[in-house]
């Protein structure tokens, strides 16, 4: 029941998303957001000796980079379907990453599992319905690609709370983020002085529930259960999102991007339950 309530709140962060930039820029709703999350986890940053440059590394990554792009991308698409499953490539980004990086092997379940992820993306953004919106598919896939950047990183982080880590992002990113919107973008003033209860419920639920519930909430399933058993459920979020764009925002969902999106799901699983497979047989013959 906790997982499902992770993966709804990030399904229709979607939602929230869309609402909040579609009033505020969105490099600038990026940086209100970050603003909250330090309001309530201010009390839990702690210095991290020796991890510094890994968390701020995390932080311009995943804090700056990724969300600036993201929020840009829903922004700019027409539907949020597509979005929620691109930004999904951030898993075989990942494993991309790690092989050329950490120099991880990986066999022909994962190998065609990769082909088959990036496929239903390039199936979803032909359908005429989403061919407007292929800059913003882009967009989702580069942010995509800083999130599995993020991922490698974090990797080596060691004994870092997720709050802590999550309050350190916020610090760094937030400054960052005003500063891009300064030079980039125009209305901030116009935008907090017009917006209403829907636009700050928009933002304040991006930066409360998913990011310190649903992540909060993911890490205490993941200190009680192995990676292999929560991670299939992580495959809900972009269906919640699609179901929340087609029944809220009247998303047009048709059987192209249906057949994409099962594509991209299904290589994420294989791709993610595979892994997970080999790390624990390595994490068995560690320990004999």
């Amino acid at each position: 029941m906790i997982v499902i309530l992770i993966n709804a709140v990030w399904g229709f962060n979607f939602v929230a998303a869309k609402y909040g930039v579609t009033h505020f820029p969105a490099v600038f709703f990026s940086g209100i957001r970050f603003l909250i999350v330090i309001a309530v986890l201010f009390p839990y940053l702690r210095w991290v000796p020796g991890q510094m440059r890994m968390i701020a590394a995390v932080a311009f990554l995943m804090g700056i980079f990724h969300y600036a792009i993201m929020f840009t991308a829903v922004g700019l698409a027409e539907d949020i379907s597509p979005i929620a499953i691109a930004v999904q490539l951030h898993v075989p980004f990942s494993t991309i990453l790690a092989i050329l990086f950490l120099k991880e092997r990986i066999g022909i379940w994962r190998s065609s599992a990769l082909v088959v992820a990036f496929a239903g993306v390039v199936v979803i953004a032909f359908d005429p319905n989403v061919i407007n919106s292929l800059l913003a598919m882009l967009m989702a896939a580069i942010a995509a690609l800083s999130m599995a950047a993020s991922t490698v990183i974090l990797r080596n982080l060691k004994d870092v709370g997720v709050f802590n880590l999550q309050a350190w992002i916020a610090v760094i990113a937030a400054p960052g983020l005003f500063l891009i919107s300064m030079v980039l973008e125009s209305g901030q003033i116009e935008a907090v002085q017009t917006a209403g209860w829907v636009e700050w419920s928009s933002v304040t639920f991006s930066a409360i529930g998913a990011t310190i519930v649903g992540h909060g909430l993911m890490y205490y399933l993941l200190q009680r259960y192995p990676v292999n058993v929560t991670l299939p459920y992580t495959l809900l979020a972009p269906i919640f999102g699609v179901a929340f764009g087609v029944t809220l925002l009247g998303d047009t969902l048709t059987l192209q991007i249906v057949i994409g999106s099962a594509c991209t799901l299904s290589g994420v699983a294989v791709i993610g339950l595979r892994g997970n497979r080999k790390r624990a047989e390595k994490m068995r013959k560690e320990a004999t």
